[in-house]
């Protein structure tokens, strides 16, 4: 695995974030003890679309990482229908979400499970639109395409490291994993979704996903598509990376407080998926 930039921390600060990850499991451990994805569930599936693996896959994993995917899944299960991120009001299934679109969807699943260090799953769309990582880079989270002005989504999660690009291997998908479409201009990015089920013996995995609101569909109904695993120990992972970059960089900016309102915000200027497929 690499990161963007940094040298490796010292052993007593790579301990440290390990504690600090183990920690967090044990807070957070009870209340995720029900996961959402404990059980498989039924979805519209689409034809099959090969690939080539970018990466390797890996069943090392402890029972953090489980706890982590749990975090996700559930984030992702229980927002999927919302208007906006601080908007409960469910929409149908299937129907327009223009103020919550996929990348904001999934990246707030990832801020749910810890992933995105300074970020929390309730933090203001403008702490997502202009999030300051510890590796001094603003990335746009509310962005899935290609742009080249844009550090994305995608880009986040190999600069941070906690997630490796596989192409298209549906087979080795696991819940909290990230699907990636490429529709887009010249086969590039255009949506994106998260891993809610494994596949099972009669069902291809599950993905929940936002712009158009989306619930257990099938992996191949958002083809043709990659598959972008989380890899084992990625809070230690990402804790790690962010404590070598504060060593470069500096403190990671505060995480503003979350507005109390429910209301939405205000329609506004965003940089958002250029036109493409938003199934």
């Amino acid at each position: 695995m690499s990161h963007t930039t940094g040298r490796r921390l010292p052993v007593g600060r790579r301990l440290g974030a390990a504690a600090f990850v183990a920690a967090l499991a044990l807070a957070v451990g009870p209340a995720l003890a029900a996961s959402a994805s404990a059980a498989p569930r039924t979805a519209p599936a689409s034809g099959h679309a090969s690939g080539h693996v970018h990466g390797h896959a890996s069943t090392d994993e402890s029972p953090v990482d489980a706890l982590m995917r749990a975090a996700e899944v559930r984030y992702a299960d229980a927002h999927w229908n919302w208007t906006a991120w601080n908007d409960s009001t469910p929409v149908a299934g299937g129907a327009d979400q223009p103020n919550y679109q996929c990348a904001e969807f999934v990246a707030r699943s990832l801020a749910a499970a810890g992933l995105i260090p300074g970020l929390s799953p309730d933090a203001p769309q403008d702490d997502y639109f202009t999030y300051h990582a510890p590796n001094g880079e603003v990335y746009d989270l509310l962005l899935i395409s290609d742009l080249p002005q844009y550090h994305n989504l995608y880009d986040y999660v190999h600069d941070s490291g906690i997630g490796v690009d596989l192409g298209d291997h549906p087979e080795l998908a696991k819940p909290g994993d990230i699907v990636v479409t490429y529709a887009g201009p010249d086969n590039t990015k255009s949506h994106t979704g998260l891993v809610a089920t494994a596949a099972t013996a009669t069902s291809e995995p599950l993905v929940d996903g936002h712009n158009h609101a989306r619930l257990d569909y099938g992996y191949h109904y958002f083809a043709p598509s990659h598959l972008v695993q989380i890899v084992p120990n990625a809070l230690a992972e990402v804790w790690t990376w962010a404590l070598e970059q504060e060593v470069l960089h500096g403190p990671i900016p505060p995480v503003q407080t979350s507005p109390t309102t429910k209301a939405p915000l205000a329609p506004r200027a965003l940089v958002t998926d250029p036109a493409g497929p938003q199934v």
